[in-house]
């Protein structure tokens, strides 16, 4: 099963991924206060070596790349699509010490102890098996290696994700929580589950902080276009029938009220992000 979730989880990411290059910039934008974080606290040397999983269009590690000096990034991702558009935005960037390569980073075929830091923005709360994704960060690192990573909180404090996806299970679109891990948006908002995972993958001296950022639209309109065409509940709203998808516009936009800040609409986010040591 764990395969053939890797398999739709990569099918997925291909569909969004030509949206994240066009959106790289507003993207970047509201959520930069994670980027600086993530690079921050992954306290670079010249020549050290670093790996971006789960990259999409790459700019946590193009901001980490800049501080290289002698080394090297390795960008990647599951996606080949979203990997083609790293190599791009790179481009456009200027980055002239990144490599690009499609890889799953629950199994990564790359040697052990061969990366000084790995940065996942988003990724893990994604992935079928989070766990052997951690393991395998832990693996490529050499002693004294960090990793940085970032996953989004509970619903409470991120109703950019929480609102459609209460109203997808309200209106019978999201089967029932099963028993055991289920990927999603908010799926490692429990800090405790986070600090278990990190432990049981051998990590140490662990520190998680709250960090937040926030989604501005200009209107309802805008906020539906980044739900389909840049979040990971897209795919499913976009397989809905075209009832069933205006029933669940239309109860959205209704709950997007309370987010007006103006002539916007202000909807705050926070991320767990964190860094753990090999």
């Amino acid at each position: 099963m764990t395969s053939e979730a890797t398999e739709r989880v990569r099918k997925d990411w291909d569909s969004l991924a030509s949206n994240w290059y066009e959106q790289r910039a507003s993207l970047l934008a509201a959520s930069r206060p994670i980027h600086e974080w993530l690079v921050e606290h992954l306290d670079l040397k010249d020549g050290d070596r670093v790996l971006e999983i789960a990259a999409g269009p790459g700019d946590t590690g193009f901001l980490a790349a800049k501080s290289l000096g002698a080394g090297r990034l390795l960008s990647t991702d599951i996606s080949p699509s979203m990997v083609d558009a790293a190599r791009k935005r790179g481009a456009e960037l200027g980055i002239s010490n990144a490599d690009y390569r499609v890889l799953d980073a629950q199994a990564m075929d790359l040697a052990d102890a061969s990366f000084d830091g790995v940065i996942c923005r988003w990724g893990f709360m994604l992935m079928p098996d989070p766990a052997a994704a951690l393991r395998e960060c832990r693996r490529v690192l050499a002693p004294g290696g960090r990793l940085v990573f970032a996953v989004f909180t509970g619903p409470a404090e991120n109703s950019f994700a929480s609102i459609p996806g209460r109203i997808l299970a309200e209106q019978g679109h999201v089967p029932p929580a099963a028993s055991g891990w289920q990927p999603g948006i908010l799926a490692l908002g429990d800090r405790a589950r986070v600090d278990a995972l990190l432990g049981a993958a051998g990590f140490t001296s662990t520190q998680i902080e709250a960090v937040d950022m926030e989604w501005t639209f200009k209107n309802a309109d805008e906020y539906w276009s980044f739900l389909v065409d840049l979040t990971a509940l897209g795919p499913l709203v976009r397989s809905l029938p075209a009832a069933a998808r205006s029933a669940v516009r239309d109860a959205i936009d209704r709950r997007l009220g309370d987010f007006a800040r103006g002539d916007d609409i202000v909807l705050p986010s926070r991320c767990w992000c964190g860094v753990a040591m090999r």
